[in-house]
């Protein structure tokens, strides 16, 4: 028996099923966690977790269809509520002739930086040989065969921010963040 969610898109253009990864959905969407341990799903910490759909971890907890489509639904809501991200990225000079300079002494002239989201939540960046199909592409005026890249799933976390590079590492600078470059060079209004 498959679960349907009664408004599944919310007005997003991304939202919870409940055929996707545990792990999945805590990555594009952290404030699922909090709803998910509400209906006393701790699936995120479990090993399962990372192999198992919503749909699966939720049976396994001998939750109803009705309850796993109650949950779904609090999630999509919750989503709903969360601002939309613009689905930019700016690349700083600096960053760009960093990725240069890496492309250039790891011989990967030609590839490009990918911003993904990581299991955890979080972020990566690493080199690809080019962007997969529905990536987006950015760089800098300055740089335009520099290219860094993210997928629209990305951007639904990471939209708007700022690719910089600043005491010899690359850095992910989101408007809103604590943590951003503090000039306001990211959009931050510090």
């Amino acid at each position: 028996m498959s679960v349907k969610s009664k408004n599944p898109a919310n007005g997003k253009d991304l939202c919870v099923t409940a055929h996707m990864r545990v792990l999945e959905v805590i990555a594009l969407f952290p404030q699922a966690a909090d709803i998910m341990q509400e209906y006393g799903l701790h699936c995120f910490s479990c090993k399962l977790g990372g192999v198992e759909t919503l749909e699966e971890g939720c049976r396994t907890h001998g939750m109803s269809e009705e309850l796993i489509e109650e949950l779904i639904d609090d999630i999509n809501t919750a989503i709903a509520k969360t601002p939309d991200r613009e689905w930019t990225l700016t690349v700083t000079p600096e960053a760009s002739k960093g990725i240069q300079e890496i492309t250039k002494a790891e011989d990967r002239e030609g590839q490009v930086l990918r911003i993904a989201v990581d299991g955890q939540g979080g972020f990566c960046l690493e080199f690809a040989s080019e962007p997969e199909e529905f990536d987006r592409i950015f760089f800098c005026e300055k740089y335009p065969d520099v290219h860094v890249c993210a997928s629209s799933l990305a951007l639904q976390r990471v939209g708007g921010g700022t690719v910089d590079m600043r005491d010899g590492r690359f850095k992910l600078d989101l408007p809103d963040a604590d943590d951003c470059c503090e000039k306001g060079n990211c959009g931050c209004k510090k």
